[in-house]
This record gives structure tokens, sequence and C-alpha cells, in this order.
């Protein structure tokens, strides 16, 4: 045996390895923790968002790994809403975005993989079985989430949907959406015994909170009286007063995404 082998063995005679790094999950947001069995995402993992919500689900996943510190990329999604993700407490200056990726997606994506905590991707059909084991092992290497909307890939561990979703603020025929109270569901191999919280994503401040809170409500911004009773018009008096609207919900202006 070579004098460097025998210098590195144990008593007993095993080489002696540095054992693994340990990592921690990377963060989500507080309202959404009940879902995941280790209070994050299990880095390395591959997480699918399936239905209707999981555009509204995307942006949280990299609104909560942005608000902890981390770095998220977003690949194949022109319609991601930056504003909406921001008011959910991602940090702008952390996220990059590559809106069209062509042919060579995989090589855009591989070269996130080792440089940020996550990767939202869409694709535009069934990634290729190269794609999936090259992406997928570089994923477990470095210790990112590779979350996935649209396609299904193989090896997917933990899969996330939006249940029961009611939006709150319309009335019969007049009223304005304030929020959106959903259930999100896992199931798959890391949420064996299925896992539920039942949050405001968004609520009226566009953030994203456990549903047995009041939802926060938006600043009310001062506006001039229009002559109309109670706003400073025949109504008040001749007092003058002000009128109050409340600002409209981020994220539900068309600029935020939520869908």
């Amino acid at each position: 045996m070579p004098d460097a082998a025998l210098a590195g063995a144990l008593p007993g005679g095993a080489p002696h390895l540095d054992p693994p790094p340990v990592r921690e999950p990377v963060p989500v947001l507080s309202a959404l923790r009940p879902v995941f069995s280790g209070g994050g995402l299990r880095p390395g993992s591959l997480v699918g968002l399936d239905g209707p919500g999981a555009a509204s689900l995307g942006l949280a996943l990299v609104a909560g790994a942005s608000e902890g510190g981390g770095w998220c990329g977003v690949v194949g999604l022109p319609d991601f809403g930056v504003v909406a993700a921001v008011d959910m407490g991602a940090s702008p200056e952390r996220l990059l975005l590559v809106d069209e990726p062509g042919e060579r997606w995989p090589d855009v994506v591989a070269a996130l993989i080792e440089a940020v905590d996550l990767v939202l991707l869409r694709t535009s059909g069934p990634p290729p079985a190269a794609a999936v084991r090259r992406l997928s092992a570089l994923a477990r290497k470095h210790g990112c989430v590779l979350t996935l909307t649209g396609a299904g890939w193989p090896g997917t561990r933990l899969r996330l949907r939006l249940d029961e979703a009611v939006w709150e603020g319309l009335g019969d025929g007049h009223g304005l959406l304030r929020g959106r109270r959903v259930q999100v569901t896992a199931t798959g191999p890391d949420a064996p015994q299925g896992r539920r919280a039942e949050v405001w994503l968004p609520g009226p401040d566009g953030r994203v909170a456990p549903a047995g809170t009041a939802p926060r409500r938006p600043a009310l911004e001062v506006v001039p009286g229009d002559g109309g009773p109670g706003v400073g018009g025949r109504g008040d008096g001749g007092r003058g007063v002000p009128g109050r609207r409340p600002a409209a919900p981020s994220g539900l202006d068309g600029h935020g995404g939520a869908a």
C-alpha cells in the first residue's frame, strides 16, 4: 500500500473519508412550513407543481427561498409575476430570469443548478430522458431544488397542488377580489402520509399567510372628494371630508401573475 494511503488509514484499516456536508433545508414561507416534513425543501430534490395553481405555488416557493437569503433561477416562464413574488417576500436582486432558453435549455438549467438554491422550470413538452438524468444528478450533487411545472419528470418525490380555492371579496355582481384562500396539498414519497396547509395565497396585501389568521388589509389611500354624498359634496354638510379607498391588492392588478 502506498505511504499516502497508509497515512490516511484508520486503526481498523478503513480509509478515512470526510462525511458528506449536511445541508440545511431550502427555506419556504412560514405559512407553508406545515406542508414539508423538514420545515423546508429537501436540498437536491425534485418538486412537481400540479394543477391550475402551479403558477402561484411557483411564486411562493421562489419567494420563500429568496426571502431566506437564497438565489433562485426561473427558466421558461416569460409570464413569471415578479411583482407578486416581491410582494410575497422575494428579493428581486437574487432572481435570475431566463424567459426563452430555446433548445439548449438543459445547458441553461445546468449552469444555474451549480449557482443557485432553487430553479423553477417550465418546459414546452416532455423532457428528454438524458436531460432528466443529467439535471437530476446535478441537483443532487449541488443541493439545488429543481422545481418543475408543466410536463412530469421521472424521479419527482414531492408534488404540490392547490385545492379548494375560494376567492374573497366578490358579492352578487359587485365587489373587488381581495384574496384567495386555498389548501396546499403535498403528496409523494417525501410526504407519505400527505400533508396539507390552509393559507391565503395571496392575501389582500399580496403575501402568503395562514388561513386561520385575519389577512392584513392594504393601506388606505386618501383621494380628493368627488362631490358625492359623504365625500366632500352636499352629503357632508360642506365640510369637505376627503374620501378614502383601499389600494389595489398587489398581484391581482394584472402584474402579479397569481393563477
